[in-house]
């Protein structure tokens, strides 16, 4: 795992710990599989992009940061994910991808690397810490107030809470700011694919992956995929610099191709969604 999965840990690490109790309180045991199928490495592929897209919509990024989510060890599972999408959605995606590299190459054309970082933190505080900026809430985009914990809040902290989970008491964001949710996002694909190892004598069985993968899709379904879009239409509008409009637009594909997934995933175990 590259470096950002430290700090994506820093997001993610406690629903990582609950949701190893929960599924060991139930009776569950997940241990790394010896024969890895096409299904289960799509969850770490997943899983780095939800985790790279949190880090880069939590904090500052550097071209250290960007430069290691590109490095093979983390395009091979991408690609795995890539290749199970319609050829239109695929190339798509790998659109957005290679744009994302593009941009990079251009922001640091000519400056030095801490110069071309330095361009980077101040349209991150531009973007997200001042008025002319966005607000990367879903309360604000979806509630009626148009304020911070609004009903949207409530109810992203009620889903968390049926299924057993809780924020980072590290984390200074609410469980409504987009690098949560994406957070989110990000462990449950990371246990879905059954990144991290258990000691286990048994084996995930469909009953929990059928579990793992609906809540994906039901978080997905019912909040992200109802404000994120609408804040990469923002960001897209406001922002002045190549690389976060290609962030913006590589999340809001992404989104949209991971549904497709996830529903393609929900009906290997023959459940009916719709």
């Amino acid at each position: 795992m590259y470096a950002l999965g430290v700090c994506f840990f820093s997001v993610a690490i406690s629903w990582i710990n609950t949701m190893k109790n929960l599924l060991e309180r139930g009776g569950i045991d997940i241990k790394k599989q010896e024969e890895e199928n096409q299904q289960w490495i799509q969850g770490k592929g997943r899983g780095i992009l939800y985790s790279f897209l949190s880090q880069i919509f939590r904090d500052e990024v550097s071209w250290q940061k960007v430069s290691d989510f590109f490095q093979e060890e983390n395009i091979k599972p991408l690609k795995s994910v890539i290749t199970q999408l319609p050829p239109e959605k695929a190339q798509h995606l790998w659109e957005c991808l290679n744009n994302l590299r593009e941009s990079m190459g251009g922001a640091f054309k000519g400056k030095e690397e801490e110069s071309g970082s330095l361009d980077l933190r101040r349209e991150f505080a531009y973007l997200f810490l001042t008025p002319h900026g966005v607000y990367p809430f879903e309360s604000i985009y979806l509630g009626k107030t148009k304020l911070l914990m609004d009903k949207p809040w409530e109810e992203v902290r009620a889903f968390y809470r049926s299924i057993g989970i809780k924020k980072d008491k590290k984390e200074m964001h609410p469980e409504d700011h987009i690098a949560v949710e994406l957070g989110f996002m990000a462990s449950f694909s990371y246990l879905s694919g059954d990144f991290l190892s258990y000691e286990s004598e048994e084996k995930i069985d469909e009953e929990e992956k059928e579990f793992l993968i609906q809540v994906q899709h039901d978080f997905l379904e019912q909040h992200l995929l109802k404000w994120a879009p609408g804040l990469c239409d923002d960001i897209m509008a406001k922002t002045r610099y190549p690389f976060y409009y290609g962030v913006a637009v590589l999340t809001k594909r992404f989104l949209e191709c991971d549904l497709f997934l996830l529903k393609e995933s929900i009906k290997m175990f023959t459940v009916k969604i719709d």
